[in-house]
């Protein structure tokens, strides 16, 4: 399958570079886009989104009560806090919908980060002891850099300042903490409550209206749940994989990876796998290709299964990589299969289903 991917990429460059026309053989049976929209959204998207907005709720309480003092509470807290983040890894590369709205996805985590604003901001707001920023209607009103998953991280993942001490410091900490994840909970049952109704969004992507600014076709919401594979893909090569593989040959050099103070990021990419995955084959992209592909659809099934096995095992305890050139290796390979993925439906599978991409969330490819 190796060979035939590459084979694919050789061919694909020489009719683009010779103008050449290359048969794909017959055509596919149409998609029936409404019944794919309609599946793709009550199968898939409504039950990640109602998965994110429990689990907040959950840590927004387990935090409650270990503010309030509450013995093993904290325990609670750590748990809640990494199935939060898995739910939100499953959800975060659907920029449609509800999280198509400017500032959404950065409000639930404002990630890259590359200059620390995060923690800088945090740290002001801790220094300052803000008391506007205990009031979880009015941190949502303040910079998405101290709203989300990754500023509740660094409160929650600091040894030096733990949020359970007895002085005012640490009180404050606390709830601040707790209006963290208490904003991050309405903001995860305003998405969920956006979908629904008869004028939310899972209406107008079932049903579109020509008369409607975004969806005026049913293959449009397909086009977009399609683009949201490709980008979910290339936010894990790019923020994930991209920056071990540079990492790897420094020994000691620690990468900039989302939610590495918590130690789920290994866990983080998995989730993502596997719910990029988990959107492709609910699409059902790879049904109906001509004979001549057959090929594609087994070979990105395949891919996403050794994905998901090889990919948390090629970043888990990155830092303290002693075989360098296998661990390199291992990470080529992963972003082998994400590229052979992301290029194989962008320009083979979805084209062949009818959906235009177009350019995606993050850089046009």
């Amino acid at each position: 399958m190796k060979h035939a991917i590459a084979r694919y990429f050789v061919m694909a460059m020489v009719c683009a570079g010779f103008g050449l026309f290359c048969a794909a053989g017959a055509a596919p049976v149409a998609p029936d886009f409404p019944e794919i929209n309609a599946r793709v959204i009550d199968k898939y998207v409504l039950p990640r989104f109602t998965a994110l907005a429990a689990t907040s709720g959950r840590l927004a309480a387990s935090l409650t009560r270990a503010c309030a003092g509450e013995k093993g509470a904290i325990k609670a807290v750590d748990k809640d806090y990494a199935d939060t983040v898995l739910a939100w890894a499953g959800v975060e590369f659907l920029r449609f919908g509800p999280m198509s709205q400017v500032g959404v996805p950065e409000r639930f985590d404002f990630w890259p980060d590359p200059r620390g604003v995060t923690q800088r901001q945090v740290a002001q707001l801790v220094a300052k002891r803000d008391a506007s920023a205990l009031d979880p209607a009015m941190l949502a009103k303040k910079s998405a850099a101290v709203q989300g998953l990754s500023a509740l991280e660094v409160l929650l993942f600091d040894a030096a300042h733990p949020i359970t001490g007895d002085d005012d410091a640490a009180k404050y900490r606390c709830g601040l903490a707790r209006a963290m994840a208490q904003s991050t909970h309405a903001l995860a049952q305003e998405v969920l409550t956006d979908w629904q109704g008869d004028s939310g969004w899972r209406q107008r992507m079932v049903s579109p209206q020509a008369g409607d600014p975004r969806y005026k076709s049913a293959e449009e919401p397909a086009a977009d749940f399609a683009r949201a594979l490709i980008t979910g893909l290339q936010m894990i090569q790019d923020r994930e994989i991209a920056p071990m593989v540079a990492a790897v040959p420094s020994q000691g050099k620690t990468p900039r990876l989302p939610f590495s103070r918590s130690g789920l990021s290994a866990r983080y990419v998995g989730a993502g796998v596997t719910s990029a995955q988990d959107l492709y084959e609910t699409m059902g992209l790879g049904r109906n290709v001509p004979a001549d592909k057959e090929w594609m659809p087994r070979w990105i099934s395949a891919a996403f299964e050794r994905l998901a096995r090889d990919g948390p095992a090629a970043v888990e305890g990155l830092g303290r990589a002693k075989d360098t050139a296998e661990r390199t290796r291992e990470l080529r390979m992963v972003r082998f299969h994400i590229e052979g993925i992301r290029k194989l439906v962008g320009r083979e599978i979805a084209p062949l289903a009818g959906l235009r991409i177009g350019f995606n969330e993050l850089d046009g490819d």
